[in-house]
């Protein structure tokens, strides 16, 4: 799966492959279309046969579909935008189709991200709502405004900021700063006043969400996702890595660079148990195959998220927004229950489910930690 997703076109591989657990391994860590795209259907049914061939070629399929879908609604976006005169820098999947990075159909994507000015976010939210998106009516985090989900499909979420991108070391950076220091570049077939961060500037975002924002997190988030986007931006500079310094460490990046460099190269990663890429690794895919590993990451929820708020704060957030759920959170962690009064049932009983959820949580992360250093 490594081989065909980032390793060189037709790389040999001899060890014998069964079409079905490959197709499942590449659908479970959402690499089957980047698999597709990059190696052509005459290839994977000369290796895995031409049933295994054509499903990951509806996998390209299906995710050029939702490409294409996302890239109207950004255009749909876009004229929202120049109405009011806002400008706006599309991010992720959005600004690596936009520059032409992306293989036609070899990256899963099913949200648009962008971020425009702090003084004008809300005029445009506002007028999205009016034209008939639709809150989502989670929390707002710090760095952005609440997302909105799409009447056509997907979901829309507008920064503010650039969480845990620091240019100088201070604040996360704004539209504002990205575009004084000329880190804006233009997006082909977009109207002027849409653009998308350069690419170093994207790096350190995908640095950033991926091991800062989801590195405990494994099921919201393929990491894969963060490696293919890094090496289709090319290698990571240094400075990316400093301006993300606070929230990732230059060690865990510098695993990161060697991890994408081994893969892109299609080098056995494994062959040092020891060196941090493969512990990286090892990371990567435990979050997805191993179910104790991933429940004992859940501890990360009182690790340090990437904040510009003080320490004291993001702690008393973090908690009260553990305990004291919407209705929107009930549903989605628990259910709907039966009746509205269940909503008051089920805030008078999070607390103690808590609880046990954490004595769970640590009981697990105990017996990973327990393992010999070569396992998960």
């Amino acid at each position: 799966m490594l081989l065909r997703a980032f390793g060189p076109a037709g790389a040999p591989f001899s060890a014998v492959v069964e079409p079905a657990t490959a197709l499942a391994l590449a659908r479970r860590f959402e690499l089957a279309a980047r698999i597709a795209a990059r190696q052509g259907r005459d290839r994977l049914a000369s290796e895995l046969g031409a049933e295994a061939a054509e499903s990951f070629s509806r996998e390209r399929t299906a995710a050029a579909g939702a490409g294409m879908r996302l890239m109207a609604a950004a255009h749909r976006i876009a004229a929202q935008a120049e109405d009011l005169a806002v400008p706006i820098a599309f991010l992720k999947f959005v600004a690596l189709e936009g520059t032409g990075l992306l293989a036609a159909g070899s990256r899963e994507a099913c949200d648009i991200d962008a971020l425009v000015p702090e003084a004008r976010a809300e005029d445009l939210w506002q007028a999205l709502v009016a034209s008939g998106y639709r809150s989502s009516g989670l929390p707002e985090p710090e760095h952005q405004l609440p997302a909105l989900e799409d009447p056509e499909g997907g979901i829309v979420e507008l920064h503010r900021r650039l969480l845990g991108v620091r240019l100088d070391g201070g604040p996360s950076t704004t539209y504002e700063a990205l575009a004084s220091r000329r880190l804006l570049v233009p997006l082909a077939d977009f109207p002027s006043h849409c653009t998308a961060p350069s690419p170093e500037v994207q790096a350190a975002y995908i640095l950033v969400h991926g091991l800062g924002q989801h590195g405990y997190w494994p099921a919201s988030y393929s990491l894969f996702k963060m490696a293919a986007d890094l090496i289709d931006l090319g290698p990571l500079a240094g400075h990316s890595v400093a301006w993300v310094a606070r929230d990732v460490s230059r060690d865990e990046a510098e695993a990161v660079r060697r991890l994408c460099a081994r893969l892109a190269a299609g080098e056995d990663c494994t062959v040092d148990a020891q060196a941090p890429e493969a512990t990286l690794l090892r990371h990567f895919l435990a979050g997805r195959l191993d179910p104790e590993y991933e429940r004992a990451l859940r501890l990360g929820l009182f690790r340090s998220q990437p904040s510009d708020r003080p320490a004291a704060i993001r702690l008393a957030r973090s908690v009260l927004g553990t305990v004291f759920l919407s209705n929107n959170q009930i549903d989605a962690i628990y259910g709907p229950p039966r009746t509205r009064l269940g909503y008051l049932g089920r805030r008078l009983a999070r607390p103690f489910d808590l609880v046990l959820r954490l004595a769970r949580y640590g009981f697990r992360a105990r017996k990973v930690a327990g393992r010999t250093p070569s396992s998960p």
